[in-house]
């Protein structure tokens, strides 16, 4: 017997944009994957905002999004004037007065009459569940008494967030407790029926506050690439480059990128003058390469499909010193059974082990010699791929990430349904 279709509003905090790519929608496209994939058993609408500030929707991207499901609401939040004084008091009231940057638990970008709209909406459609996206819009569904099921993937843990990103340009000079932000954040997610996390990292920092039933670990999926494809094996690769990273134009990647410029790739470049490093990404708006290494460095910028470039690249590198949360681009290079030499806080949220399936330090020295010893000794370099392959297969593939996914939402699949292919296996 065929289960009914369960009907879901998903939060959409981000517009999706191949040109401008990050984790968050990462993530968030993994999600809706699942969504398409399991399109008989599910009715999703989606529910997002164009508010002051914020890139807005266009016809096309809403277009865009019913690739994946059925119906899309847009808040006309700058439309509303009342919101906009009421957000933007609240930032005059903590930035200005008080000097400080705003607690976790602020409404600032679910104001008034957005949590009305998503209400409405809840109360017109009846929704068996609410999918909300990032603590910052938790004010969505955390005071919904209407007897939805309601879930928040928090993609990073604010507090951390915020924590280590004090010092950018928008936030410098303002205060923040860490302590009284971590307190107030967990008891706004504990509103919520099931808190889903991403990192292994967050889960030791949150089960000791919130119920083994209500926390969930769901890795990244990546949209777009099944595990299933035939990735050809890394002995069996035409390399091009020996070096990949990529990355948007953010304060984590930028100073990541300068630490291994100035402080890493010297080194390689001395004892293998050869060493060609590729960066992709929006990073290269903002990354200043000494002229010495001209002959060492290519930057590529926005690239349409990566998969060329990762199957082309001995090494992918992940140098950042700063940051939270899951690295996309680490998953990515996971997914493309690419050896990885990474950072202990990128490497913090995901299961890589130092010498086993990646290599992890912080010392620049050790950096460079495990990067060398990747590319003189192929040996090594196949053995880390083939271990970092396993570890994605087990944890960020699809069926790993859909049977936890099913879980959450209650879908039970027969066997049958298994072996037709709904579940990829």
């Amino acid at each position: 017997m065929s289960q009914a279709k369960k009907k879901i509003l998903f939060h959409l905090p981000t517009l999706i944009d191949p040109r401008n790519y990050n984790g968050r929608q990462g993530r968030i496209l993994g999600v809706l994957k699942y969504f398409r994939e399991r399109k008989e058993f599910f009715e999703v609408h989606g529910v997002g905002g164009n508010e002051f500030g914020l890139p807005q929707w266009s016809s096309e991207q809403r277009k865009e999004i019913l690739n994946f499901i059925d119906n899309v609401f847009i808040y006309e939040g700058e439309r509303n004037l009342f919101d906009f004084v009421y957000t933007r008091s609240q930032s005059f009231y903590y930035q200005k007065l008080l000097r400080q940057q705003l607690p976790v638990d602020s409404d600032y970008l679910a104001p008034p009459g957005y949590v009305e709209f998503v209400r409405n909406l809840v109360v017109q459609n009846k929704y068996n569940f609410i999918w909300i996206n990032v603590l910052d819009y938790a004010h969505l569904a955390a005071k919904s008494k209407l007897g939805v099921h309601s879930i928040i993937d928090l993609h990073d843990i604010t507090s951390n967030f915020r924590l280590v990103r004090k010092n950018i340009s928008y936030s410098k000079g303002l205060k923040f407790d860490y302590e009284s932000n971590l307190d107030w954040e967990i008891k706004l997610i504990n509103k919520f029926d099931r808190v889903i996390i991403d990192a292994q990292d967050e889960r030791t920092i949150l089960s000791s506050h919130l119920p083994s039933e209500k926390l969930c670990l769901v890795p990244t999926l990546i949209e777009g690439l099944s595990y299933e494809s035939n990735i050809v094996p890394y002995q069996g690769r035409e390399f091009k480059y020996d070096l990949l990273f990529v990355g948007s134009n953010n304060q984590p990647n930028k100073e990541g990128l300068t630490f291994f410029l100035n402080s890493v790739f010297p080194e390689i470049v001395r004892r293998k003058p050869d060493t060609l490093l590729i960066i992709a990404g929006q990073i290269i708006q903002d990354i200043q390469v000494d002229t010495s290494f001209k002959e060492n460095v290519n930057c590529l910028g926005y690239v349409p499909d990566l998969a060329e470039i990762y199957f082309k690249s001995r090494v992918a590198i992940c140098p950042l010193i700063t940051g939270a949360g899951t690295k996309f681009k680490l998953v990515e290079a996971m997914a493309y059974a690419m050896p990885i030499v990474a950072t202990k806080i990128s490497a913090s949220a995901l299961s890589l082990i130092d010498g086993v399936n990646a290599f992890v330090t912080d010392d620049p020295k050790v950096y460079a010699q495990q990067i060398l010893s990747l590319l003189n000794e192929p040996e090594l370099a196949q053995k880390i791929s083939q271990e970092v392959a396993i570890t994605f297969k087990n944890e960020h593939s699809s069926s790993a990430v859909y049977s936890k996914l099913d879980e959450i939402l209650g879908i039970s699949l027969s066997q049958s349904e298994c072996n037709a292919g709904n579940l990829k296996l």
